[in-house]
């Protein structure tokens, strides 16, 4: 068996690496090996030439907190703005709520004043949100109006 020198390695691997055509049966050639070959020493020059890993962090038991309760007051608001985005409206909430609270159920109007005030706190995020995906909505419209919305493998088919 032959062994190669590390020079002859590097000068195989770069006919590889090089992409150029021909180099690699060429270098075969010069070198006395097969093209396998020439490509078996490159994988060993790049494997070499690779930093090694950063050694993985011992696996530790995740230590579970307990999630925090919210106090009540917030548990009826976030009940309330999560159903007001579900498509719920307010007076429906006021009665869900009415149901789980009994006299301590808010009305609709403190409902829809909860809602107005996350609706604001939400503003920068869904204008963000809306400026990116304008353009995909104006193509989805375009796509809805040409197809007159009754592709079969649309996904908001209307029921005949």
């Amino acid at each position: 068996m032959n062994t190669l020198s590390l020079r002859d390695l590097v000068r195989n691997a770069a006919a590889v690496f090089s992409g150029a055509y021909g180099a690699v049966t060429g270098r075969a050639q010069q070198a006395g090996c097969s093209r396998q070959t020439v490509y078996n020493h490159a994988r060993e020059i790049e494997q070499r030439l690779q930093t090694p890993a950063p050694a993985a962090p011992p696996a530790e038991v995740p230590i579970l907190t307990p999630v925090p309760s919210l106090d009540e007051p917030t548990q009826r608001r976030r009940f309330a703005v999560t159903a007001f985005a579900m498509g719920i409206s307010t007076r429906q909430i006021e009665d869900l709520l009415g149901v789980l609270l009994a006299d301590q159920a808010p009305d609709h109007s403190t409902i829809a004043r909860w809602v107005a005030e996350a609706a604001e706190k939400a503003r920068p995020v869904l204008q963000a949100l809306d400026a990116a995906c304008i353009p995909k909505v104006q193509t989805l419209a375009a796509d809805e109006i040409f197809f007159g919305g009754d592709r079969p493998w649309s996904a908001s088919i209307r029921p005949a």
